[in-house]
């Protein structure tokens, strides 16, 4: 076998970051939770998500660094339906023998849309089908390369402080990196309204690897919390840890959120 290139393990790296980061939901959920819920800014409303993941990562000898921002502004069409532009960011540095790497870029665009289409009670249900448009640079490993799409089916019982969320995901992961086509998604979070202004909040989650040839699944779990200083302001941080053999390790969260 060849040796392989530092150039080649690094943009695999950064490959396999860009599809951890983002692999079935196409757009971030309420933050630090990966878990949608099904709640919907009402008609003419906007909502602006400000995101920042800090992670760690080190695989056979492979340690990596990362920084993923992300913006997802959301538009109430109607009182049950949001339309979500969200654009990421990711900055790497890559370490092995050969040295270090770092490289900068945006990643894949997404576009989706939110239908809440039962509600009684606190039980909800929503639909959420979205598209992942190729606008990262694919060869430097920021970017599928393809037009991908994908849908959550998402499930929300809130009967007081404590309130449940769960979601079930497809992907139709379209890429020109070798990759699954097929994946899966299944998530589940809890949250407590521990005061006025402040929820903690706790998720797990179970993702397809996309890599062929590789079995198991890229499981993570969250644990964090949610501050309102203002009803039109949410503060979230939380930390993350991975499970499973291309999961990343471990990650610190934080966030802003604006309505209006």
């Amino acid at each position: 076998m060849p040796p392989v290139s530092s150039d080649a393990v690094f943009r695999a790296c950064l490959a396999a970051a860009v599809l951890a980061a983002g692999l079935v939901a196409p757009a971030e959920a309420a933050h630090p939770l990966l878990t949608e819920d099904t709640g919907t800014q009402g008609q003419g409303h906007f909502q602006l998500e400000l995101m920042v993941d800090k992670t760690r990562d080190r695989t056979s000898g492979i340690g990596t660094r990362a920084l993923q921002t992300a913006a997802v502004l959301s538009y109430g069409l109607r009182e049950d339906i949001d339309l979500q532009l969200g654009q990421p960011w990711l900055r790497q540095q890559v370490r092995d023998a050969l040295g270090r790497r770092r490289d900068s870029g945006g990643v894949d665009t997404s576009l989706d849309l939110k239908w809440r289409f039962f509600e009684r009670d606190a039980l909800s249900l929503a639909a959420k089908p979205g598209i992942t448009l190729p606008t990262g640079n694919e060869d430097r490993g920021f970017g599928s390369g393809r037009l991908a799409w994908g849908s959550l089916l998402v499930l929300s019982y809130a009967p007081g402080s404590w309130a449940l969320h769960s979601h079930l995901g497809y992907r139709r992961n379209g890429n020109s990196l070798g990759e699954r086509r097929d994946l899966w998604h299944v998530s589940a979070a809890a949250t407590y309204q521990a005061s006025e202004r402040l929820r903690l909040v706790a998720d797990l989650s179970a993702d397809s690897d996309p890599a062929r040839g590789r079995r198991g699944t890229l499981r993570y779990r969250i644990l964090g919390l949610i501050w309102s200083p203002l009803p039109a302001l949410d503060i979230d941080a939380g930390i993350k840890h991975g499970h499973g053999e291309a999961a990343t390790d471990r990650a610190v969260l934080g966030g802003l959120t604006f309505r209006w």
